[in-house]
C-alpha cells in the first residue's frame, strides 16, 4: 500500500506526502529510539545483576555440597577403626626396603586377584572395618557408591566393594591425597564411569597419625553427583532460563537442558566468564544458540584448600553459569516496541492519507506532463505538451517541447551518421577482405584469430579450420623453428618481417613474405594480438630462380668462350713464332 501511495504519481506528490510524514515521523522515531535505548539499558542492568546473584547462589550450593562431602571424608579418616586399619597395615612395612615393600604389595595383590569368588571379600581383610564401611554406604546409598581405604604404600586396606583394585598407588586420588605423607584434600572432576553408566565424583582425604602431622593413608569416597545436579536444576529463570556448572577449561559439567557432550562453549565466552569475581556479560554466543544473550557467572570457591590435581588439575576451577533465551529476556522490550510501533504506524498512515488528498489537487498537471513525456520517451517525438498553468510546470512543459524538437533533430543526424559509418565500415571491410595480400590476425600464443578472404582462397582453409591452428603449423617442418623465433622476437621488438613458406590445405608450397606489427596493452604492456600482412612471392621466387639459372648459364658461356679465345691466341702465337724472320 505504501509503495502504491508513494509511486503512483510523480515526485511533487511524493514530496508533499513525505514532507508531512517527516514533520510528525521524525519526532516519533526519536521518541521510539529513546524509549528502546533506555528500556534496553534498564533490562540489561537489572537482568545482569539478577543473573549474577543467581549464579552466586548456584555456585554457593555446589560449594556447600562438595564441602559437605569433604567433611564426611575427613570424618571417615578420623574414625578409630579406619585409622587403626591403615596404621596396622603400615606396621607390616617396618624394617623392609622399598623394593621389598613393593614385592610384598604385589604378592598381596596377587592373592586379592586370585579369589575364587570376585564378589566376596578374602579372609585376610579386616571384616569389622569392612562391615563398618558397608553400613556407611548403605545408610547413604542415594549418594555413596563406594569407599576405599589405602595405606601409605597405596595398598588397599578396607573397601566397601569387593571389586575394587588392590594397588591404588598409581591412582590420582591416592597420589594427590597422600601427597608423600603431607596429606591434602582431593576433589576430582566429574568423571563418566563406563561401568556405572553415569558421572561420579571422587572426594579423598588423608588419614593422619596420632599427632595429626603425617599421613598414614587415605580415604577415597566415590559419589553420585545427584545433589550437585539438583542444586543446578533447581535454578530456573522463566520458561527457558537455567543454570550450568562449567570448568574454566570450557568443559560443561552439569546442564539440565543438554548433555555435556552436546555442548560447545566457545573460547570468547570462556574468556568473558573466567574471572576471579562474579559478574555478568553479554555473550555473542551463549553455548545454547542464543545470540547477544545476558549471562551471569560466579566462580565456585572452596573454603578447604584442595590438592593441585583437584577438579582436573592445572589450576582449573568450577564456574556457576546462568543464561536465558534472549527471546525471553528481551520479550518486555519487544512488547513495548510493538505497541509504540503500532501507534507510530497509525499516525504515519493518517499523515499519508492527508498528504495524498492534498497532493492530488496539485499533481494533475504533472500527470499530463508525465503521460506526454512517456510517449516522447517511447520515440514519438512529434508529441507536444499544451499546459497553461502560469507557473513552473508550464515552463517545464515548454522545456519538454524544446527537448522533443532537439531530440528529433538529433536522431535524424544520428541516423545519417550511422548510415555513413556503415558505408565506411563496408568499404574498409571490402578493402581488407579483398586485399591482394593475405592479412592475418594472431593472438598472443600465435593462434589464428582471423584471416581475410584472400588468405582463405590462397590457403584453402575455412575460418573455422584456421582458427584451430597456430602460425607455425601451416609451414614446412624445416621452417617452424624460424617462425617460432620470429614470433618471440616480435614480443620484444613490436614489428618485423620474415620470408618463409606456407603450406596450403592441399600441401602446395607458397613462398611468402610476412610483415608484422604488434598491438600492446597500454596499461600492462602485454601483447594483445599480432597483425600480419603476407605477400605471396612464389612467382617472384620462381623468376629469381630463373634469372639465377640464366645468369649462371651466361657466366658459364663467357668462361667457355674466354677459354677458347685464350687457346686460340696461344695457337696463333705459336704460328707467328715459327715463321722465319
Amino acid at each position: 500500500m505504501l509503495k502504491r501511495l508513494f509511486y503512483r504519481h510523480h515526485s511533487l506528490q511524493r514530496r508533499v506526502i513525505t514532507a508531512m510524514a517527516m514533520i510528525g515521523l521524525l519526532p516519533l522515531i526519536f521518541s521510539v529510539f529513546i524509549t528502546w535505548y533506555e528500556e534496553r539499558r534498564t533490562i540489561l542492568d537489572t537482568t545482569g545483576r539478577d543473573f549474577q546473584q543467581i549464579a552466586i547462589e548456584a555456585a554457593g550450593k555446589v560449594e556447600l555440597q562438595v564441602t559437605q562431602k569433604i567433611s564426611e571424608a575427613r570424618q571417615l579418616a578420623t574414625i578409630p577403626i579406619v585409622r587403626s586399619s591403615a596404621i596396622d597395615s603400615n606396621r607390616s612395612y617396618v624394617g623392609r626396603s622399598l623394593p621389598a615393600i613393593r614385592r610384598m604389595v604385589q604378592e598381596w595383590e596377587g592373592r586379592w586377584n586370585a579369589r575364587k569368588y570376585p564378589d566376596r571379600f578374602p579372609d585376610f581383610v579386616n571384616k569389622m572395618a569392612t562391615d563398618y564401611l558397608i553400613d556407611w554406604v548403605r545408610i547413604r546409598k542415594g549418594e555413596y557408591i563406594s569407599i576405599l581405604i589405602a595405606d601409605s604404600q597405596g595398598a588397599l586396606v578396607v573397601s566397601s566393594s569387593p571389586r575394587a583394585g588392590y594397588d591404588q598407588s598409581k591412582s590420582l586420588w591416592w597420589q594427590a591425597s597422600y601427597n608423600g605423607g603431607s596429606g591434602q584434600v582431593y576433589v576430582s572432576d566429574l568423571i563418566f564411569d563406563q561401568g556405572l553408566g553415569h558421572y561420579v565424583l571422587e572426594v579423598s582425604a588423608p588419614i593422619l597419625d596420632d599427632a595429626q602431622q603425617k599421613a598414614v593413608g587415605a580415604v577415597n569416597v566415590r559419589l553420585r553427583p545427584d545433589e550437585l545436579f539438583k542444586a543446578i536444576q533447581e535454578v530456573r529463570l522463566g520458561e527457558h532460563g537455567h543454570a550450568m556448572l562449567l570448568n574454566s577449561a570450557g568443559k560443561p559439567l552439569i546442564c539440565p537442558i543438554l548433555s555435556p557432550d552436546r555442548h560447545t562453549i566457545n573460547t570468547p565466552l570462556m574468556r568473558q566468564i573466567t574471572q576471579p569475581r562474579a559478574g555478568w556479560v553479554i555473550a555473542e554466543d551463549d553455548g545454547h544458540g542464543g545470540q547477544n544473550a545476558i549471562v551471569g557467572f560466579a566462580p565456585v570457591r572452596f573454603q578447604t584448600p584442595l590438592a593441585k590435581e583437584s577438579l582436573g588439575g592445572g589450576g582449573i576451577q568450577w564456574i556457576g553459569f546462568v543464561r536465558q533465551d534472549p527471546t525471553e529476556t528481551y520479550a518486555p522490550l519487544r512488547q513495548l516496541l510493538k505497541k509504540v510501533s503500532a501507534g507510530a504506524v497509525a499516525v504515519f498512515l493518517l499523515m499519508l492519507l492527508g498528504g495524498r488528498f492534498l497532493a492530488r489537487r496539485i499533481v494533475r498537471p504533472i500527470q499530463v506532463l508525465q503521460e506526454r513525456a512517456v510517449l516522447i520517451g517511447r520515440g514519438d517525438l512529434d508529441q507536444r505538451l499544451e499546459i497553461t498553468t502560469d507557473d513552473e510546470i508550464e515552463k517545464l512543459a515548454e522545456a519538454f517541447n524544446q527537448m522533443a524538437s532537439n531530440l528529433s533533430r538529433s536522431f535524424q543526424d544520428l541516423e545519417h551518421q550511422l548510415a555513413e559509418t556503415r558505408r565506411l565500415e563496408q568499404r574498409y571491410r571490402d578493402l581488407i577482405e579483398n586485399s591482394p595480400e593475405m592479412i592475418l590476425q594472431l593472438d598472443q600464443d600465435g593462434r589464428f584469430v582471423h584471416i581475410n578472404t584472400t588468405a582463405i582462397e590462397k590457403l584453402g582453409y575455412t575460418q573455422t579450420q584456421i582458427a584451430q591452428k597456430k602460425l607455425w603449423e601451416i609451414v614446412p617442418e624445416e621452417c617452424r623453428k624460424a617462425v617460432q623465433n620470429y614470433l618471440l622476437q616480435l614480443k620484444s621488438e613490436g614489428r618485423g618481417s620474415l620470408e618463409t613458406v606456407f603450406l596450403t590445405q592441399e600441401g602446395v608450397r607458397l613462398d611468402v613474405e610476412i610483415r608484422t606489427t604488434v598491438l600492446f596493452d597500454l596499461g600492462s604492456g602485454s601483447l594483445v594480438y599480432t597483425r600480419a600482412f603476407v605477400r605471396d612471392i612464389t612467382a617472384r621466387k620462381a623468376l629469381e630462380a630463373q634469372v639465377r639459372r640464366h645468369t649462371e648459364g651466361l657466366e658459364q658461356e663467357v668462361t667457355r668462350r674466354t677459354k677458347d679465345l685464350v687457346e686460340s691466341q696461344e695457337r696463333y702465337k705459336i704460328l707467328f713464332d715459327e715463321i722465319p724472320s
